[in-house]
């Protein structure tokens, strides 16, 4: 499958209700494999006002199609769209898990100085979070093919959630994202590789977002 993810930020005085109609509208037509518009949840941090994430069979499909989406991301009610697009990556599901109600995207930046060894362990201690993080049902982290907007994004991390509570306390307050994982965003730790700001962002949903 190949994705597209847009984090939305709407200039001053927009209506977020009325450009997620025309948005949701939009991407409706198109008809997509997954298709998901939604508000962003409080407690984001640089996550934009709505988050649109489609999934099409293959690069082609969505070629196709992008004048669409391009056209209305280009409204004047928009200040500016984090954008990625990726193949899957590493995917998975926890055993019997029901379908989350939230879809969680975290857009990094990797510096272009870290070492290929540094790389792959940060991949590997992000991919460690699920065997310890229960109510987590299903991720993937995928390296980012195209980046668009402000910040030329390297990785995208989705999870699926049953609530927000799940992402806001037991995921941000783990001992394995404290202790393991923050040291690769931490300026003040000698292995630092993220320097930039992420988009930490998420929103309702009521589908399977991230597949097997």
């Amino acid at each position: 499958m190949f994705n597209l993810t847009r984090i939305v930020h709407l200039v001053a005085g927009a209506n977020p209700d009325d450009f997620e109609t025309r948005l949701r509208t939009t991407v409706d037509a198109i008809g997509t494999a997954v298709t998901v518009v939604g508000r962003t949840l409080p407690g984001a941090i640089n996550g934009g006002d709505l988050i649109a994430h489609l999934q099409f069979a293959d690069r082609d499909e969505w070629l196709r199609v992008r004048t669409s989406v391009d056209e209305i991301l280009a409204s004047p009610s928009v200040e500016k769209v984090y954008g990625v697009e990726y193949h899957c990556g590493t995917t998975g599901r926890a055993p019997g898990a029901d379908p989350g109600t939230l879809y969680r995207a975290l857009l990094v930046r990797v510096d272009p100085s870290a070492t290929q060894e540094s790389l792959e362990q940060f991949e590997s201690d992000i991919l460690s979070m699920p065997r310890h993080i229960s109510s987590m049902r299903a991720w993937r982290l995928s390296p980012v093919e195209t980046s668009t907007g402000p910040v030329s994004w390297t990785h995208v991390w989705e999870q699926e959630f049953r609530e927000v509570g799940d992402v806001t306390g037991q995921y941000l307050d783990h001992p394995v994202h404290w202790a393991v994982v923050d040291r690769w965003f931490d300026p003040e730790c000698p292995e630092v590789v993220v320097r930039d700001r992420v988009c930490h962002t998420f929103c309702a949903v009521d589908r399977v977002v991230i597949g097997q």
